[in-house]
């Protein structure tokens, strides 16, 4: 049993070369085909095991950089921060061991490598055991299989289905494989195993007669000039007083340097680390600037609400993107602005407060009690254009875009801060996610950072122009919108849970003799 302990753990690691800096896509299929072959034929607490084991070999490689920001900006010691590092890699680990505990139960009417349990159980619980990660707590969908594939011929598939059809057709794929390895092994059933590679080639190959369509329009009569600024401020320096004229002052010179007439100008997520009523003097000065210029800016700050007693207490931050230099002159509160909606545990608010406040106060992050903006908000106008948002870790969260975009939305916009990450694979894995979301939808993606990565995606989801990490640069770019709709902006999930819905059923559809 430790052999094989020890080969889930690195059935597990592998996986992160799959996703972003790496692109090694293959591995996804290695990763999780051979957990599926580790676990088919186990007893539940065998199972259970090998599943804990390959979720702390996934996410120990997939997301150790949190350490930087537990380590180096929360200031803690280096016992203490991997302890909590080790705390978040065991509890997400929790999912593939409910996983594997749960294909195990179903045994009864999905045997030990058969097809109900390889090809129709097992990627139906993935998928369950994946919405609760990415719901409990609010969730961390972190490294969703799908993303893997942005590389692989499975990419066909996102504007059709989106992530969540993309990660469950990679299961599927992975359950067919196991399965025609298995039954070509065992003679009777090598007539299966034919049918299996079958479809598993169809899967895979399919994409090549629709891959090359293209599901939206690009709309040469208009065109969107951006300037996205990257500040470049150091995570260590960026939220303390003496750092905030400096930091409004490298924005302001790389903005001015820029303003140019009908420019949209995009700052990064929090570039001004202060409140907004603080800055009213400030906001009313960057408002004349761009409309004397007609240009407009697109400005991350926070929000404060007075509360029922004051300054003081009871406030409601909010984590706000807002428009200037519109034709109206800059008056607090002004309605063309997107509040976050999705905040991050422990970064943005304390889940469970009364339990896991301590936490929370050892971390001592800034700005870590934050109210969550309504889920459905109006697009944000930018000189004519309509921007479907996303502020920060929103980017990876398809449920939530699509129910905030349009039909006549041209672009979509994310503000980030990955400051928090350093050098890390992070930041490559947030673009990456990114470069998703503008496949589903059919829409050029526009992201300005605070350190990187600040891009350009196309609506096909390639990068067309970044500037390069932990360099304070603007990046011009001048980009059209487009028309039309993919499936997915049309459908959303449909699709999605139609196919989880035939695979249900399939499993109750019993074999004639």
């Amino acid at each position: 049993m430790l052999k094989q302990i020890l080969l889930s753990i690195f059935l597990g690691a592998i996986a992160v070369f799959s996703y972003a800096p790496f692109h090694i896509w293959p591995l996804a299929f290695v990763s999780f085909a051979g957990f599926l072959w580790l676990i088919a034929d186990k007893s539940k607490k065998q199972a259970m095991l090998l599943g804990l084991t390959w979720g702390v070999g996934y996410f120990t490689s997939g997301v150790h950089w949190v350490y930087i920001s537990i380590k180096q900006y929360g200031e803690l010691p280096l016992p203490v921060a991997i302890i909590i590092l080790g705390f978040l890699i065991l509890y997400l680990s929790l999912y593939p061991m409910l996983f594997a505990f749960l294909l195990r139960m179903v045994n009864h009417f999905a045997g030990q490598f058969s097809f109900k349990q390889l090809v129709l159980a097992a990627p139906m619980l993935w998928q369950i055991t994946e919405f609760l990660r990415g719901y409990i707590l609010t969730g961390f969908a972190w490294l969703q299989l799908g993303y893997s594939q942005l590389d692989s011929p499975l990419r066909a598939y996102f504007p059709i289905g989106g992530i969540d059809c993309v990660t469950l057709l990679l299961t599927i794929l992975c359950g067919l494989f196991i399965y025609s390895i298995k039954s070509i092994t065992i003679k009777t059933s090598r007539k299966h195993a034919v049918g299996a590679i079958i479809a598993l080639f169809a899967i895979f190959i399919a994409p090549i007669s629709f891959g090359n369509i293209n599901w939206t329009t690009v709309d040469k009569t208009r065109s969107a000039h951006f300037a996205l600024i990257q500040g470049n401020i150091s995570q260590s320096i960026r939220w303390t007083k003496e750092q905030l004229n400096n930091t409004l002052q490298t924005y302001t010179k790389l903005t001015l340097d820029n303003l140019n007439k009908n420019e949209i100008i995009i700052w990064s997520e929090a570039s001004i680390t202060d409140y907004e009523i603080n800055q009213q003097t400030f906001l009313q000065y960057l408002d004349n600037q761009a409309r004397a210029h007609d240009a407009e800016i697109a400005v991350g700050i926070l929000d404060y609400r007075f509360g029922e007693e004051g300054y003081q207490s009871n406030g409601d931050i909010y984590n706000t993107l807002l428009v200037l230099g519109e034709k109206e002159p800059y008056q607090y509160p002004t309605t063309n602005r997107y509040r976050k909606h999705h905040l991050v545990p422990f970064g943005e608010f304390t889940p469970l407060e009364s339990i896991l406040e301590p936490i929370a106060a050892i971390l001592d992050i800034p700005m870590s009690s934050m109210k969550p903006g309504e889920t459905i908000q109006p697009q944000l106008h930018i000189k004519g254009f309509k921007f479907t948002p996303a502020i920060c870790y929103e980017v990876i969260l398809s449920n939530l875009i699509h129910q905030n975009f349009a039909s006549d939305t041209d672009f979509l916009l994310t503000v980030s801060n990955d400051a928090w990450f350093g050098d890390s694979i992070g930041p490559k894995q947030h673009l990456q996610m990114a470069q998703a979301r503008a496949l589903e939808f059919g829409r050029p993606l526009i992201r300005s950072t605070n350190t990187g990565i600040t891009a350009i995606i196309d609506e096909h989801g390639n990068i067309v122009k970044q500037l390069p990490q932990f360099e304070t640069g603007v990046l011009s770019a001048s980009v059209s919108p487009t028309i039309g709709l993919t499936p997915y902006a049309k459908w959303g999930t449909l699709p999605y849970f139609v196919i989880m819905i035939l695979m249900f059923i399939s499993l109750f559809i019993k074999r004639r003799s």
